[in-house]
């Protein structure tokens, strides 16, 4: 994994701060390497095509209050959040980076179509502008391509952080990221016998292989974490079942112990974190701790059962004025219940975009 760098901030646009790192400059030079008129119109093109690849993501999660921020770095872009998500949450964040990729590459096609038949002669020759063609191109090959290519299984792009997902539901959350990782090795491998085979190989390719290769190696000896979501500990679930037994019987510092105990264990998904706030607030609530009930409360899912013990201990603290602004906090949950239907029309909207990609001209610009 690469080294922390310092960025510098560029600009805020619709409330996601963007920085950028200084190896973005070698990323660009990769390119965009030329005349002095194709470098900067390719720099540009480079540019929006991964800021509108990171807002997928980015703006997503600022529906969800992830807090978001974008890097561009030496290998593209990143966007990174204060907190994770449920899995369906963090699909869609990720889903929606190719997404809006490529739904930008369909525009500027469109756009490209019209200009042709503006500027097309009686006898159907069109004579672009150098700069207008290079614009095009230099938009067009990084939507189409980075966004395909990302959705390859192969962690830690989106494709295979989709993968994992996935492999949670399917293998469970233990085997998921071994799945995972051996998965993305073995297509590195595969990727770096065909490019050598065929004589293709750059420095940079040979860079961006053995990174990508270096940070799955690391996540599956447990140096690294494998994403956002993290499976939940099987010694910890057991606790959380206790737990809520316990609770359920009315030995309610038994049930605070106990899911006190399940929360000091490093890998838990958000479910499990859900389970913990609300019986740590509901048992603190019983036992008269109001002040300590409601900073778990505040982190819980709003079940009728948390808004009840949330309103007790408001109002025994005398703090009533306080239940609108953490019934405002409680909206996030409200908006993540609409990411299973926004995730389905994700994802059908890039089997249909990428199907066109391939069926017309447009695949022209795929590598």
């Amino acid at each position: 994994m690469l080294r922390r760098v310092k960025t510098f901030p560029l600009f805020t646009i619709a409330g996601v701060p963007v920085s950028a790192s200084p190896w973005y400059l070698l990323l660009l030079y990769m390119f965009a390497r030329g005349d002095l008129l194709r470098g900067v119109i390719w720099a540009c093109g480079i540019t929006l095509g991964l800021l509108v690849h990171e807002l997928g993501h980015a703006l997503v999660a600022r529906y969800l209050r992830h807090n978001p921020s974008i890097t561009l770095h030496g290998f593209g872009g990143l966007t990174s959040r204060e907190r994770s998500g449920r899995d369906v949450e963090e699909a869609a964040i990720i889903a929606a980076g190719p997404a809006a990729g490529l739904l930008l590459a369909l525009v500027i096609w469109g756009l490209w179509q019209v200009t042709i038949h503006v500027l097309a002669t009686p006898d159907g020759q069109v004579a672009f502008p150098r700069a207008v063609y290079e614009g095009f191109q230099a938009v067009l090959m990084p939507s189409v391509t980075w966004n395909i290519l990302n959705l390859i299984p192969l962690w830690p792009l989106d494709g295979g952080q989709l993968f994992r997902l996935v492999a949670m539901r399917v293998v469970g959350a233990r085997r998921a990221d071994g799945v995972t990782h051996r998965l993305a090795l073995g297509l590195l491998a595969t990727a770096a016998l065909f490019l050598w085979w065929r004589g293709g190989i750059d420095m940079y390719t040979i860079v961006l292989l053995a990174m990508l290769a270096g940070q799955n190696v690391r996540a599956l000896r447990g140096e690294a974490s494998s994403g956002i979501v993290q499976p939940t500990h099987a010694y910890a679930g057991e606790q959380l079942v206790s737990a809520r037994e316990a609770l359920t019987q009315g030995r309610f510092k038994e049930a605070a112990r106990l899911a006190q105990q399940a929360r000091t264990h490093s890998q838990l998904g958000a479910p499990a974190l859900d389970e913990i706030w609300e019986i740590l607030g509901l048992a603190n609530t019983e036992l008269g701790e109001h002040e300590e009930a409601l900073s778990y409360l505040r982190r819980a899912k709003p079940t009728p059962a948390v808004q009840q013990a949330t309103a007790i201990c408001l109002h025994e603290l005398g703090r009533d004025d306080e239940q609108p602004e953490i019934a405002a906090r409680w909206q996030t949950g409200a908006r993540g219940r609409h990411m299973g239907r926004f995730l389905l029309g994700v994802l059908a909207f890039l089997v249909v975009a990428i199907t066109f990609v391939f069926s017309t001209r447009l695949s022209m610009f795929f590598l």
